[in-house]
């Protein structure tokens, strides 16, 4: 699903109203009415609702919204947080006070007025155009807002959240439930601006949908988008044609990292996985997955790593500077794809002398901080930037994990995780996602594909456990069980 940033939706709407000629009058009614259709599933016949308008476009859908309801029958009153200043807004403001009333916001402040739980607060203040940090009188308003009473529905975006980035610009409302208008935003799917968006319903309002070929591209990755590239199997196969994954992973006291990415990469389709180990671990851990092989670390060369598909390396390999040296020796020789994780984000040095466009980098915040020498970000802005940036300059695909995580592809497009929660931030979790995404390398996915169809998959293991199971009580082997049910829910989702 492609997702837009503010700058997008503005210039898709102007060229709706300039080229097209649909007047932005007309789509602000039709997104006031596309709004009713989607929220009145929530909403009893009896609930007192309160629309909060700002001064701009969003306030004018808010009164807009607020004269539709009241057509319907329902009990609204709006409060001018900011009195109308756009020519829009000014109209659907007037024409409001023919069905109800307005307070402004001194007289709100003023007022007795109680709202209880079981009422509707709508979040119409500020909408996608505000992008600069919120001050003044305002803030104070929507801190206010935020602590009344009510189920909360927004207007298009939750007011104080950048719809580029989803950062916070001083202060926000939370919302219960967001309803956008013909494509979703950025903001939307990046914390906080998805806790506070709560559940997200687009609708479209016939807004022509155009884009330059020159702005970025980002997009949400769903069951929809990716459904289609789990690799076949066929009735007469057999396990050879599904690759064959070589983990290089563990160290003495850590060969679980590597159960665990070979382990997944098995679960997720792989037909052979053989894990090399440390000397004399071996027999420990084929007694907990007896479908593995495993060699022995020492003798790997280049030659016999092009013997296999893909490659998962770092896992638990521990920072030897010169097991390391030795070790970027022979990826220097070999030409499989490879997933680097954990360790190897301190281990390699010599990046530019890998094949890194057939590679997949996994860097939690940490390590790719080291990795990149960026400075921790400070916000999801920077945090997009510097994803943008390293793969510019090493043309790779760069899995950033993160809550949510976010794939970056050589292209430059900017692909943001739909699937995980909290309870993946549990050791090993890391591991599980290199083998799954090692795997798919294997059976024959490219790069990209094999990122973004793993990362959906790790995340949805994990939100299938959290239907029966605490979050608290997630751990690595949870996810490898959950794989089941997630390339089930792939399937499904996509009608496979």
């Amino acid at each position: 699903m492609r997702l837009v940033n503010s700058k997008q939706m503005q210039e898709m709407d102007r060229y709706t109203i300039e080229k097209i000629g649909i007047p932005g009058i007309v789509l602000m009614e039709n997104a006031a009415r596309s709004w009713i259709e989607a929220v009145e599933p929530f909403l009893r016949g009896d609930c007192k609702i309160h629309v909060f308008c700002g001064s701009g476009n969003n306030g004018g859908d808010g009164y807009a919204i607020a004269r539709n309801l009241a057509n319907r029958g329902y009990n609204c009153l709006t409060v001018a947080v900011k009195p109308p200043k756009s020519a829009d807004c000014k109209l659907n403001a007037e024409a409001w006070l023919h069905f109800g009333q307005t307070l402004s916001w001194d007289k709100f402040l003023e007022s007795d007025l109680t709202i209880r739980e079981d009422d509707i607060v709508i979040d119409a203040v500020l909408g996608t155009g505000i992008e600069s940090e919120i001050r003044g009188d305002l803030i104070d308003a929507i801190s206010i807002i935020d602590k009344l009473n009510g189920f909360k529905i927004a207007v298009d975006l939750p007011s104080g959240i950048s719809a580029t980035t989803g950062d916070l610009l001083g202060s926000a409302i939370k919302n219960d439930l967001t309803i956008t208008f013909q494509k979703q935003k950025i903001g939307h799917h990046l914390y906080p601006g998805k806790l506070y968006s709560g559940q997200t319903i687009s609708q479209n309002i016939s807004i022509k949908e155009k884009y330059d070929p020159k702005e970025r591209e980002y997009y949400l990755t769903t069951v929809e988008s990716i459904g289609q590239w789990l690799p076949d199997r066929k009735p007469d196969s057999y396990k050879n044609q599904y690759g064959h994954l070589i983990t290089w992973c563990g160290s003495p006291g850590k060969t679980g990292a590597s159960l665990l990415a070979s382990f997944a990469a098995l679960k997720t389709g792989t037909g052979l996985v053989t894990a090399a180990l440390p000397g004399g671990d071996s027999g420990a851990f084929l007694a907990k997955a007896p479908e593995l092989m495993s060699c022995d670390q020492a003798e790997l060369t280049a030659d016999f790593l092009n013997s296999f598909n893909a490659l998962v390396i770092g896992c638990g390999l521990g920072r030897d500077r010169d097991n390391w040296n030795q070790i970027e020796t022979i990826l220097g020789k070999s030409g499989l794809p490879i997933i680097f994780d954990a360790d190897a984000f301190y281990g390699i040095r010599a990046w530019n002398k890998l094949d890194l466009p057939h590679c997949v980098l996994t860097p939690h915040p940490g390590e790719f901080a080291y990795l990149s020498g960026y400075p921790k970000p400070s916000s999801n802005r920077e945090r997009i930037e510097q994803g943008l940036s390293f793969v510019e300059k090493y043309q790779t695909v760069l899995v950033l994990k993160g809550a949510p995580t976010i794939v970056f592809l050589p292209s430059g497009s900017v692909h943001i995780n739909s699937t995980g929660n909290s309870g993946m931030s549990t050791a090993g979790s890391g591991d599980v996602l290199s083998g799954i995404i090692g795997g798919l390398l294997a059976q024959g996915l490219s790069a990209d594909k094999a990122a973004l169809l793993g990362v959906w998959l790790h995340g949805r293991a994990g939100d299938r456990y959290l239907e029966s199971h605490a979050e608290e009580c997630l751990t690595a082997m949870s996810l490898i069980e959950g794989l089941n049910e997630a390339i089930m829910d792939l399937k499904k989702g996509s009608g496979v």
